[in-house]
């Protein structure tokens, strides 16, 4: 849907319009009320400065708001049934873990399953790393000491607009790499910035997240040599899908050297069959960390396979982080 939305946009065609006009008040205010309050409260006082109704206007939409409400899916934190993720003692649920469509269901039923499971373990004990401590103060307080630094505002618009040029779709091996680059860059950037107030610091440290997952989101879209789901990882210079080498989800690790590496984990059979799609399972396959440019990852076994840089399966600095 989204590709095909994107089509009309790009076509003579375009742009796209809601229309409600046409229907009756109560087909009207549904959607209304979920617009205006539950998915962005601030819709309807943008419309209605523009003098717009949708009883008598059709709205533009933009390619983000096709559908009426939105979230995260099928990537976050892995976790197990019982929302335990790879970290003793860490929960996760909701847009932050990795379960199929999460939104506000995922966030009740395996928020519901995090509280049983953690209420029938032992409180921690032990001493917590002061290491650990040291960098997430550090991260925390950090620009309190540089207060004419550069301004969250203007870094996170540009560590934004770098997410837009180089990783939104289609995608490419080229402009993947090169966001990469951008964002381990703009580490030093994120570094200097200024704060004066703790509404300051919170947004400051957002942005330091912001830029995980920018390159988090980069380096799984690089090592995924195919397109899939329609326009959301549409791959230029990988045009097909490749079920036999990427059924996959990609969890992504902290290696015991401090850098991103990734293991294909086969996506498990359905406990509801869905004809023509059977995931058969199977095995992992570690490939590593993913190399920039035009090498990029290992592939399935009896498919070719690209050079790929790291490889080595140590034991995990960090817990995964999956991505579809």
């Amino acid at each position: 849907m989204m590709a095909e939305f994107r089509d009309e946009l790009a076509s003579d065609r375009g742009p796209v319009y809601l229309k409600l006009s046409h229907l009756p008040e109560e087909s009207v205010t549904a959607p209304e009320n979920i617009l205006h309050s539950t998915e962005r409260p601030t819709r309807g006082t943008f419309h209605a400065g523009r003098g717009h109704d949708y009883r008598t206007h059709d709205i533009e939409m933009h390619i983000s708001e096709i559908g009426l409400c939105g979230g995260h899916s099928a990537s976050g934190v892995r976790v197990d049934d019982h929302a335990r993720a790879t970290v003793p003692g860490l929960y996760a649920a909701g847009d932050l873990a990795c379960v199929p469509h999460n939104y506000m269901i995922g966030a009740f039923v395996f928020g519901g399953l995090a509280g049983q499971d953690a209420a029938g373990q032992r409180a921690y004990a032990g001493d917590l790393p002061l290491e650990q401590l040291r960098e997430a103060h550090e991260l925390v307080y950090r620009p309190l000491r540089s207060p004419d630094g550069p301004p969250q505002t203007q870094v996170e618009y540009k560590l934004r607009r770098f997410v837009h040029d180089y990783v939104a779709p289609p995608k490419s091996g080229a402009r993947l790499s090169l966001a990469v680059e951008h964002f381990v860059r703009m580490r030093t950037e994120i570094a200097g910035m200024g704060a004066t107030t703790p509404h300051e610091l919170m947004r400051c440290a957002e942005v330091s997240f912001i830029r995980d997952c920018a390159e988090m989101a980069a380096r799984a879209s690089l090592t995924r040599t195919e397109s899939r789901w329609g326009l959301y990882h549409e791959r230029t210079d990988h045009p097909r899908r490749d079920d036999q080498g990427w059924l996959h989800h990609l969890d992504l690790r902290k290696s015991a050297s401090g850098a991103m590496e990734f293991t294909a984990r086969p996506v498990e059979p359905y406990l509801v069959p869905v004809d023509e799609y059977a995931p058969a399972g199977g095995p992992s396959r570690h490939l590593g960390e993913v190399a920039l440019g035009d090498g990029h990852v290992a592939a399935a076994p009896g498919v070719s396979r690209p050079p790929v840089r790291g490889g080595g399966a140590g034991r995990p600095a960090g817990g995964p982080v999956s991505s579809p």
